[in-house]
């Protein structure tokens, strides 16, 4: 099944205590397992969606730069990416890396997708007027 690289995120610190980030990452490990691929490699990061900056995706891009993976599993879309996840999926298929999720929210409609988008926006430019983007990234 080739080389697979995971990656799992949440939006705040207070996630992760929670414990969201740690099951986040085991549901995404033993689907992995149930699917008989090879990990060689898990990201597990703290961030908005939103950030472009983020360390733990820059080493994930590096890994598909570098031909390291053939697959990238995430446990939804958004993970990767709050936005343009398509210019995300064409960067990762020019270097023949495949990105696959787990989950998709069923009955989502047009109208909530847009909702969520922005509430997403709204979310970020509130924290840049409060100035905590740079915790956020």
């Amino acid at each position: 099944t080739g080389r697979v690289g995971t990656y799992c995120r949440v939006s705040s610190h207070e996630q992760k205590q929670k414990g969201d980030l740690e099951r986040q990452n085991g549901r995404v490990l033993a689907y992995c397992v149930k699917q008989g691929y090879h990990v060689v490699k898990s990201f597990e990061e703290v961030g908005s969606g939103m950030c472009d900056t983020r360390s733990k995706l820059q080493q994930l891009f590096k890994l598909v730069s570098n031909k390291e993976i053939d697959k990238v599993v995430v446990e939804h879309k958004d993970r990767l990416t709050r936005f343009n996840f398509e210019f995300l999926n064409q960067f990762f298929a020019s270097h023949d890396v495949e990105i696959e999720w787990i989950g998709e929210v069923l009955g989502k409609t047009y109208e909530a997708e847009l909702v969520e988008d922005m509430l997403s926006l709204m979310s970020s430019f509130s924290m840049k007027i409060i100035g905590n983007m740079e915790k956020v990234c």
